[in-house]
């Protein structure tokens, strides 16, 4: 009678609530695969990266207006001249060449043609039938001059050069510049000639040895100089002194940024001076660069401006004397603003500096945050795994378990239900 009551309780409220609360299981284990699936696809999506923007730079602060200087400010009649410092100029060298015998090297032919009809272009120009295009030199014998004579050998006589010829010249030009073939040398060439034809015959060859003595180390530089240059011959062609072309193309030499702006500057200006002083005004304006403007071809240039207006009041004769004069006390008026343009120029130097390590902070703050998402992302896919295989597994066991208790109570109706027959 006991049993049956317990076996009655078993069936009425313990396999109900067994499977009441295997069910809501499942369900937890169901939720959390959904959950872990929504998760891991979630962790697919790559993440993503905070764009930057670099803010604008702010407006540089206007400089407040350059002092000017009143003519009647330089004394002209009662001064004595006065001369702007004279800037050192490089000693010419003189070297002595030994012709060597060389392993033949293979030439690169193209351009030649063209570079030879530019070539021919100088000759005409400056004809080797006038004007000595031959070096000069002499013999020398290691062992003594009766081997040569005998032997007629080569290797018992050397060529001693004292004065290369022009050809030789033009030749060491080219290896200055680094023109390795007969296109760059072409170019080299043609700016040479583009400035002494505008020159009468008897200058020309003088001036192309100044203009050979005085090439830059690449093949640009040297374009832009001969071009700037020929700009100014063109307008000074009748100018008797032409010292002045070696002056400035020393000078672009030596100052690659400022060299070819400085001598264009100086071709819009130049004929705003008397004629007979036009030579002695670039001697001028070169050496105020240096000994003025510390090389400051902004500043010159401003400076220069507000001299110019003057110039038709100032007798020709006194214009070189005038222009030097200027700039000091120019200088001098200028001096404290000087310090407030410098002011301003480390204020905005400042601001552009606290910008860019403002810009460069954020972007590295960016990309931490990235690769903290990244690893945050990769963290969440592993869990996500890890929570739908312990899901699935739940479900299995969960399963196997309801199986069981429904084969278990599935049997015990056949018992009743055997038994009850047997009773009857």
């Amino acid at each position: 009678m006991k049993t049956n009551y317990f076996t009655k309780v078993e069936n009425k409220y313990v396999f109900n609530v067994s499977l009441i609360f295997w069910h809501i299981f499942i369900a937890i284990a169901t939720l959390t695969i959904v959950i872990s699936f929504g998760t891991f696809l979630w962790t697919a999506i790559p993440a993503s990266k905070k764009e930057v923007e670099k803010p604008a730079y702010p407006l540089k602060k206007q400089y407040p207006e350059p002092a000017k200087v009143a003519l009647n400010e330089l004394r002209l009649e009662e001064v004595k001249h006065e001369e702007a410092p004279q800037e050192a100029l490089e000693p010419v060298q003189t070297t002595t060449t030994t012709k060597e015998t060389t392993q033949p090297v293979v030439e690169d032919t193209k351009g030649k043609k063209e570079y030879e009809n530019s070539l021919n272009t100088l000759k005409t120009l400056i004809p080797p039938s006038k004007y000595s295009w031959q070096g000069a030199g002499y013999w020398s014998y290691p062992y003594g001059e009766r081997y040569w004579t005998f032997y007629k050998q080569e290797k018992y006589r050397q060529w001693v050069s004292t004065e290369p010829g022009l050809e030789e010249k033009l030749i060491k030009s080219y290896k200055t510049t680094n023109a390795g073939n007969y296109s760059d040398k072409k170019q080299i060439l043609d700016g040479y000639i583009s400035i002494i034809k505008l020159l009468p015959e008897d200058k020309r060859s003088g001036v192309l040895l100044d203009l050979i003595r005085n090439v830059a180390g690449n093949v640009s530089q040297n374009i832009n100089i001969h071009q700037s240059l020929a700009k100014l011959v063109s307008k000074m062609a009748k100018e008797e002194n032409i010292l002045y072309i070696a002056q400035l193309a020393r000078f672009g030499k030596t100052n690659p940024k400022d060299g070819s702006p400085f001598i264009d500057y100086t071709t819009t200006i130049i004929d705003k001076f008397a004629l007979a002083q036009r030579s002695k005004i670039i001697e001028d304006l070169i050496n105020s660069y240096y000994n003025y403007f510390n090389q400051n071809i902004v500043n010159q240039k401003e400076a220069t401006d507000l001299f110019l207006p003057m110039v038709s009041q100032i007798k020709g004769n006194l214009q070189h004397k005038a222009i030097i004069q200027y700039y000091g006390l120019y200088l001098e008026k200028n001096r404290e603003r000087d310090n407030v343009i410098a002011q301003i120029e480390t204020e905005h130097s400042q601001q552009i500096n606290s910008i860019d390590q403002e810009f460069e902070n954020n972007q590295r703050n960016a990309e931490i945050n990235y690769q903290n998402k990244m690893n945050e992302k990769e963290n969440l896919r592993y869990k996500s795994l890890e929570g739908m295989a312990g899901g699935i597994i739940l479900i299995v066991l969960i399963a196997s378990a309801l199986v069981f208790l429904s084969i278990q109570r599935s049997v015990r109706k056949i018992e009743e239900k055997i038994s009850s027959q047997n009773n009857s």
